[in-house]
């Protein structure tokens, strides 16, 4: 199973529609801040699978703060982050995904892409969709599932595309 993780996309849909045409993915994660890009995006794709969860700056939209997936064997948390301090450390995500049994968690907000290893759990940031923040490179990621295993991968956005 091919999975792509987006955040932060703050309305650029262009960009999130490149990344789904290129990897094609079985299931597509929006992990907040613009939580209605992410219904929006239903509009170019009517048959993806599409998830999404709320960040701190969806606040006019209706959504779950948080998502708990199981695939293949693998348990997935997602979060925007931003009620866990993530851009003051992971202790608090990592601690609550490892509460609840979660080998992966997925989280936004800081627009900066990174994967880590934090009490036995694999976190990981796709960055940011967009390109009006000139701090970090737009940027998405991949999870791929297998028989009960799972890799994650960052992957920067060409600079060409037109938003």
């Amino acid at each position: 199973m091919k999975i792509l993780v987006m955040s932060d996309s703050h309305r650029t849909i262009n960009f999130m529609r490149f990344a789904a045409e290129r990897e094609a993915p079985d299931l597509i994660l929006h992990l907040g801040d613009h939580y209605n890009d992410a219904q929006q995006l239903r509009q170019y794709f009517p048959d993806a699978d599409i998830r999404a969860v709320m960040g701190n700056c969806d606040g006019y939209s209706y959504g779950g703060s948080e998502l708990i997936l199981t695939l293949d064997g693998v348990k997935i948390y997602m979060s925007h982050g931003h009620a866990y301090g993530v851009k003051t450390g992971l202790g608090a995500l990592a601690g609550h995904a490892a509460e609840l049994g979660a080998n992966l968690a997925l989280y936004g907000h800081t627009h900066r892409a990174a994967i880590r290893i934090k009490r036995g759990i694999t976190v990981m940031c796709p960055g940011q969709m967009e390109r009006n923040d000139a701090r970090y490179a737009a940027s998405y990621g991949i999870v791929t599932i297998e028989n009960g295993a799972f890799d994650a991968k960052i992957i920067k956005l060409p600079a060409v595309i037109n938003n």
